[in-house]
């Protein structure tokens, strides 16, 4: 259900930018890519696993009520086991590194993770995400070149106070980070270069469409 949900979000957003004329159609190259990898791990996984439960006879059996639930047990009984069980579920390990999407590196952010959330020590970075749209995050001091970039472009831009949380996060001091509407890094860049910043969003043709900025 996850990976189905996850597939759905991934094209939903590129299908409707082409559609709404704000990207190329080269975006829905990306979708392949992106996601196949995942896919075929999953299928993987899943068949040795249900291989060995499903099986007859007394191996099968062995699995089931004692190899299965041992292993279980084992891994949720401490934390370290829990915290992997539930970002292995949620799937929140998936990133696009490879991906067109995907460029530039600031602190230990690379293009293509996950947005990290900062919100156990400063404001939630994750609240602007509700718009599901493009954003540009800066966490510090915001450059008036790159306010007035993002004002011509109509591109939200959300700066946020240095924390404890931006840190831990692994966020660079005053770093650029170009969010995608799956909540996605597209574009992380060390410096706050608008000339970079323009040159990602004419190679897919992106119109940004949302004017409101924090």
């Amino acid at each position: 259900m996850n990976t189905g949900i996850g597939d759905a979000v991934n094209l939903g957003w590129k299908i409707a930018h082409v559609l709404q004329n704000r990207a190329d159609k080269s975006l829905l190259d990306t979708y392949e890519p992106e996601r196949i990898g995942f896919a075929r791990s999953l299928v993987s996984t899943t068949d040795r696993a249900f291989t060995g439960l499903v099986g007859e006879g007394v191996a099968g059996e062995f699995t089931r009520k004692i190899v299965a639930p041992l292993l279980f047990g084992v891994a949720t009984r401490f934390s370290p086991g829990r915290h992997a069980i539930f970002r292995t579920i949620s799937q929140m390990r998936i990133h696009y590194p490879d991906s067109p999407l995907s460029q530039g590196v600031a602190g230990d952010v690379h293009g293509g993770d996950r947005l990290p959330w900062t919100g156990v020590h400063a404001k939630d970075n994750f609240e602007p995400l509700r718009s599901l749209d493009w954003q540009a995050h800066v966490y510090g001091e915001v450059d008036k070149d790159l306010e007035i970039a993002c004002g011509e472009l109509h591109l939200p831009l959300h700066v946020f106070a240095l924390s404890d949380g931006t840190k831990d996060a692994g966020l660079k001091r005053d770093a650029l980070y170009l969010v995608r509407p799956d909540g996605y890094i597209a574009l992380a860049l060390l410096k706050q270069s608008v000339s970079k910043l323009r040159t990602f969003v004419e190679q897919f043709h992106l119109r940004f469409q949302a004017t409101s900025q924090n």
